[in-house]
């Protein structure tokens, strides 16, 4: 613990205001020690009044003691989003409440969603992955909401290129992983799995029931995004990033059978299938239509404490001592007075 000065009005207001005080205090007490002995003020009576100011002064320069912390009491509730990063996320097809009206990328309207799902879970921790042709651990539990903010923002899909079809199991065995590890870690934790994808499914293989995963979580959602109407396909050298727009020159995959531009759609009824195998809630997501909790409700009401990397600085305010004598000066100063009025009288 260590002593500072923190004034809550800042510094120059609170050193022209404490000049201010000062002046005005000793203007008035030279003025009364000239004109003595006609004045009925007394060295008493201005010795308490000098104090009178210079508690104010101190009032208002913030008195304050800081102290440093290595603990932050986080929400006993785990998140764990997965984002779908294959080739169909680059369609622009999909619409959130925040793209103002506007058609945008499935990888953009997922990096709204994220962000939706962290302003959900306020003091809660977070992991994060992302799956296509393989799945990776972007983010290993933490409470730092920057972190989760920063992974999202730097997400890009595969290109399309190097796309060998997309599975919406695909990441099964990469949330397996994390999912039984936090609940070995935080037995006593709420655990919400936010799965976000299209839910199209491209590759020959055959989609795996996600059912295993209901021994590690308390709830589960599946977020759709895109549209049931789809849209083409770009196709892309390099991966798109959440919030870019498609290049300009952008030519799209050809259907293998048509030959025409390939027409991705969000698959509801597969989302939906995931969602049944978790237990969990299905929420198709559009321009009027949000990431919002699962059917159980928000997050668990207990709270536990974990250590932080870089240690944070708390300052608390020294107000209350001051406070009482500045009161017990007053009051004296009232007293005074009413003594003084009532002997002139």
């Amino acid at each position: 613990m260590r002593f500072t000065w923190e004034p809550t009005l800042g510094w120059p207001v609170a050193i022209i205001a404490s000049v201010i005080v000062a002046a005005v205090t000793i203007a008035l007490a030279v003025r009364a020690h000239k004109q003595a002995p006609n004045v009925d003020s007394t060295a008493v009576d201005w010795g308490r009044r000098c104090a009178i100011s210079a508690v104010i002064v101190v009032m208002l320069l913030g008195p304050a003691t800081t102290v440093q912390s290595t603990t932050r009491a986080v929400s006993a509730t785990d998140v764990v989003i997965a984002v779908d990063i294959t080739g169909s996320m680059a369609v622009q097809d999909a619409k959130y409440p925040d793209s103002g009206g506007s058609a945008v990328t499935r990888i953009t309207a997922a990096r709204y969603a994220v962000d939706t799902i962290v302003n959900l879970y306020p003091d809660s921790s977070f992991a994060a992955l992302s799956f296509g042709g393989s799945t990776t651990l972007g983010l290993p539990l933490t409470p730092d909401t920057y972190a989760v903010e920063s992974w999202v923002d730097n997400l890009q899909t595969e290109p399309t290129g190097i796309s060998s079809g997309s599975n919406p199991s695909s990441p099964l065995d990469g949330l397996t992983t994390v999912l039984s590890d936090m609940r070995k870690q935080h037995a006593n934790d709420t655990i919400v799995l936010y799965y976000i994808s299209d839910g199209e499914q491209t590759s020959d293989e055959q989609r795996q029931s996600f059912s295993s995963l209901r021994a590690y979580v308390d709830d589960a959602v599946t977020v759709g995004v895109g549209s049931d109407d789809g849209g083409q396909v770009p196709q892309l050298r390099t991966g798109l990033r959440a919030g870019d727009a498609l290049p300009d020159g952008t030519t799209w995959v050809p259907d293998p059978d048509t030959g025409q531009p390939a027409v991705s759609k969000r698959d509801s009824q597969t989302m939906s299938q995931i969602a049944d195998e978790l237990s969990g809630t299905y929420q198709a997501i559009d321009a009027n239509t949000p990431v919002s909790y699962p059917h159980s409700g928000a997050s668990a009401g207990d709270y536990r404490m974990v250590q932080i990397d870089k240690p944070t600085t708390t300052t608390n305010a020294i107000v209350w001592p001051f406070a009482f004598v500045l009161a017990a000066l007053l009051i004296w100063e009232a007293i005074a007075h009413a003594r003084t009025s009532r002997r002139l009288l």
